[in-house]
């Protein structure tokens, strides 16, 4: 018989639940009791022992990575990194979890691989010696390397929240430039193919001498963020009121960004319906 002790009731709960919906827990249910505030008391019995072992091993780590994972990194990002406001706690949170979700899809990790295998032996061990435990126990002395390495998966995704918040900044004084400038034509027509082609409300193409006259200069520098000088620094310079933008590729980091920008006053086409519109 081994005892399994948890933190409390609802994280016994909790783990119950992963043990119901593994492919051995309708088999093996009858040998797993709860006994309020006491854990959960594991009948062995030889037969069942591999199975036993199994059930086991992929409920605590199914246990690690849905309950203790998230809680591990929001640690790191606070004690490590020093991070203290919720809100920025929260989102930094959000992207390491799709990191180490990418990552256990891509089954790339081996701290994840060598995680799942030390939680194999320590269980291993409990049975051959029926001994009680709980999950911080394995978590002590098994799992030391793998919580260590959060603080990895937690720099990367502060990395990434840092750079988003340097783009939201840029967009929003991009926009800010923009609302200040005097519209120079009411309309524009931009169509992406492998460049970038301007049409005014006549469908008049922009030639060089157009931009010269439009462009405002401090558009291409001053800027901590490069700003694109093929497409976006033109348009925000004409500032038109309506952009119509024909793209077979709306997901291109170029148009989210112009059309980010230019928030309402952007409408999204397919380039056929440039041709359509030009015939």
């Amino acid at each position: 018989m081994v005892h399994i002790y948890f933190q409390d009731d609802t994280e016994a709960h909790k783990w119950l639940q992963f043990v119901s919906v593994h492919p051995l827990g309708a088999e093996l249910h009858s040998y797993i009791q709860f006994i309020s505030e006491k854990g959960i008391v594991v009948t062995l019995e030889e037969r069942h022992l591999v199975d036993i072992h199994r059930l086991l091993s992929d409920v605590f780590y199914t246990f690690l990575i849905e309950e203790k994972l998230r809680d591990g990194l929001e640690q790191t990002i606070r004690e490590k990194f020093l991070f203290e406001e919720q809100e920025e706690v929260d989102a930094i949170l959000d992207i390491a979890s799709s990191i180490v979700e990418g990552e256990m899809k891509a089954d790339s990790s081996k701290e994840f691989k060598e995680a799942k295998a030390a939680i194999a032996e320590a269980i291993q061990v409990v049975l051959i010696e029926e001994k009680s435990f709980s999950f911080e126990s394995i978590a002590m002395f098994r799992l030391k390397e793998f919580f260590e390495y959060l603080e990895h998966y937690a720099g990367l995704a502060i990395d990434e929240y840092k750079l988003e918040q340097d783009y939201q900044s840029f967009i929003a004084t991009l926009r800010d430039f923009l609302n200040k400038r005097q519209s120079q034509l009411p309309i524009i027509h931009l169509v992406h193919q492998e460049s970038f082609a301007f049409f005014d409300e006549s469908f008049r193409k922009l030639e060089k001498e157009d931009f010269q006259r439009m462009m405002d200069r401090r558009l291409l520098g001053g800027y901590p963020i490069y700003i694109d000088s093929t497409a976006l620094a033109p348009l925000i310079s004409i500032a038109p009121e309506r952009l119509y933008v024909y793209t077979d590729e709306a997901e291109d980091g170029l148009i989210q960004t112009i059309r980010r920008v230019f928030e309402e006053r952007t409408v999204i086409r397919p380039v056929q319906s440039f041709r359509g519109t030009h015939s």
